[in-house]
């Protein structure tokens, strides 16, 4: 058995996934998450700490509950099923902390020998209100959890792949600046939950290297048999205002310039052995600098035409004078 955490501190239920830095009544928990290896029949013990940083005693009801994924947002759907990992779970009923203490609170997880090989996910809440026992009852309170990434040892499948590529409201692949942001669709197949991992190459026309971009900065994790929706984002040097001036949109060109055709290489490893790639072409045209430039240009051809044609009709005018002056002296 292998358990391996993250610690932040956690609120609310909706923003497990992300360890989002919350809290729910001034509780702390430690880790939030936790990722656990697991063979089948084995128990696994393991504990988590709790903070009660109020400045009065507190009392919470514990609750496992199993989630799964919801859309395509890597948003976690929890649900009080009769099965699974949340039926393995077994964690004392009530929690009662003094102001200021730090708690450890024990639990187990008894992996039945049968167990599916892969994936099983849960989280483990402390509730300011009892959890109801009735099905037609809702009880409201405010809770605070624990995720627990199970993998149970076995036959792992490692399936899946990007889906699509593409940039985020695409109607045409012409631009006329960055910052540009990618969206990708990862397609998790396998029995146990994918990180995907690796680059986000850009090149530009000529082959060179215009960027580099991590495709999964919050190391988000794609559910077995989920799809999950990534965004990765090409950032510029400043921000550029919806009121911009045509001047104001060129100069910001000018600061974050890029031109041409590029190539963006999308390459991903996931599991132990799994990869996919994918590809997509689009160009940049920032209109707004290029016409200035050849407004610029022009304006400096037509001044330097009419200095040219004005110096040669001085040096005219003063052959012709030479010219006069001869024939006089002669």
């Amino acid at each position: 058995m292998q358990v391996t955490s993250t610690k932040l501190k956690i609120g609310l239920s909706a923003l497990l996934l992300t360890a989002s830095i919350l809290s729910v009544q001034a509780l702390t928990v430690s880790p939030a998450r936790m990722e656990i290896k697991a063979d089948p029949g084995t128990p696994v013990t393991g504990k988590f700490l709790i903070i009660n940083e109020q400045n009065t005693d507190q009392v919470f009801y514990t609750s496992v509950e199993n989630f799964e994924a919801q859309g395509e947002s890597g948003t976690p759907y929890f649900s009080q099923s009769k099965d699974g990992l949340a039926s393995w779970v077994t964690v004392i009923d009530k929690v009662e902390i003094k102001k200021g203490d730090r708690l450890e609170i024990p639990f187990t997880i008894n992996v039945p020998k049968n167990a599916d090989a892969g994936g099983h996910f849960a989280a483990i809440f402390l509730n300011t209100v009892r959890p109801s026992t009735n099905g037609g009852e809702v009880s409201i309170g405010a809770k605070v959890g624990m995720l627990m990434l199970l993998r149970v040892s076995g036959t792992i499948k490692e399936e899946g792949g990007i889906l699509s590529f593409s940039l985020k409201n695409s109607t045409t692949n012409v631009y006329t600046s960055i910052p540009l942001t990618f969206v990708y669709r990862f397609s998790n197949n396998g029995n146990d939950r994918a990180n995907p991992s690796g680059t986000l190459s850009i090149k530009n026309m000529v082959g060179g290297v215009a960027k580099e971009l991590n495709p999964n900065p919050a190391l988000g994790n794609v559910l077995p048999n989920s799809i999950r929706r990534f965004e990765v984002t090409w950032n510029s040097n400043g921000n550029l205002s919806p009121t911009a001036s045509f001047f104001e949109t060129a100069e910001y060109q000018y600061r974050n310039f890029a031109f041409g055709k590029y190539t963006a290489n999308l390459d991903l490893a996931f599991g132990e052995k799994g990869k996919t790639t994918s590809t997509i072409s689009f160009y940049i045209i920032p209109w707004h600098l290029i016409s200035l430039v050849v407004l610029v240009l022009f304006a400096v051809y037509i001044i330097t035409h009419i200095a040219i044609k004005r110096h040669d009709k001085a040096i005219i005018e003063r052959l012709r004078r030479m010219q006069r002056k001869s024939r006089s002296d002669e």
